[in-house]
C-alpha cells in the first residue's frame, strides 16, 4: 500500500505502492485520490484539508477498515516515552501522509505539539479527551525557551468514533485514551518523523525538542 520512494508517475500510476503490494482497500484508495486531485489546486494546506473533512468522514465509517484495525499493534510504550505511527502511505509528489495511531487502554500522551505539520487527527474506534494548551510566556533561563514555562489550559473534549480533530501545526495538546483500545487514522500534510515536534513537562516548566514518532511502514492486507 506504501508509495514511498515512487517515482511521480509510477506514483500516481500504482497506489498500491513498492512492488504493487496488494490489499489497500478501495475506501482508503478513493480518499487518497481524492486529496491528491485537491493538492493539484492553488490552495493552502488548511483550506485543502478542511475540503477533504467529507473524504475522511466516509473513511472513517468503512466497517472494513474497522475490522481490519483489530490487529493492527499499538507500537507504543507511554511508559518508556516511546511512540510509533503506523505508516500506510506517503505521496510520492505531494508528502502528505496517512498514519494510524493505536492506544491501549489508559495510555496518554505526552503534552506536545506537532511542530510545522498539519495534523487532522479522525476516530475510527474508541474514544479518548483532549486537552489543549497555550504558553503565558516566551521562556527565560540558561536554555532560553526551554525552561520557565507557563502553561495554560484552553479546554478539554471527549473524542468517539467519526470525530475529526484539525491539530494546526505549534497546537500544545495531550490525549488521555479511554477504557478501550483507541485507533487514529491521520492525515498530516508532511512526515512527522523527520520534522522536529515538541513535549512539555508543565509540572518542571520545561521543553524537550524531539522528532515525532518513529514511522512503521504497514499494509492494509
Amino acid at each position: 500500500m506504501l508509495a514511498i520512494g515512487l517515482g511521480q508517475t509510477e506514483g500516481r500510476r500504482n497506489l498500491n505502492g513498492i512492488g504493487g503490494n496488494p490489499g489497500m482497500l478501495s475506501s482508503v484508495e478513493t480518499f487518497i485520490s481524492e486529496l491528491r486531485t485537491l493538492y493539484a489546486e492553488p490552495i493552502d494546506d488548511l483550506t485543502r484539508f478542511e475540503r477533504a473533512r467529507p473524504a475522511l468522514q466516509k473513511l472513517l465509517e468503512d466497517p472494513e477498515l474497522k475490522a481490519r484495525a483489530e490487529t493492527w499493534p499499538s507500537r507504543t510504550n507511554p511508559d518508556a516515552g516511546y511512540y510509533e505511527n503506523l505508516l500506510f502511505y506517503e505521496d510520492p509528489e505531494y508528502g502528505f501522509v496517512i498514519n494510524a495511531l493505536i492506544k491501549e487502554p489508559g495510555d496518554e500522551t505526552p503534552i506536545h505539539d506537532h511542530g510545522d505539520v498539519l495534523t487532522v487527527y479522525g476516530v475510527l474506534t474508541g474514544g479518548e479527551t483532549v486537552k489543549r494548551y497555550r504558553r503565558v510566556e516566551n521562556g527565560a533561563g540558561p536554555n532560553g525557551e526551554d525552561e520557565n514555562i507557563e502553561l495554560e489550559l484552553l479546554g478539554d473534549h471527549e473524542v468517539s468514533p467519526g470525530y475529526i480533530d484539525f491539530v494546526p501545526p505549534g497546537d500544545i495538546h495531550v490525549e488521555h485514551n479511554g477504557p478501550d483500545r483507541t485507533v487514529g487514522i491521520i492525515v498530516r500534510n508532511g512526515n512527522v518523523g523527520k520534522n522536529l515536534q515538541s513535549w512539555y513537562d508543565a509540572e518542571a516548566g520545561t521543553r524537550k525538542r524531539r522528532y515525532g514518532p518513529t514511522q512503521v511502514p504497514h499494509t492494509l492486507d
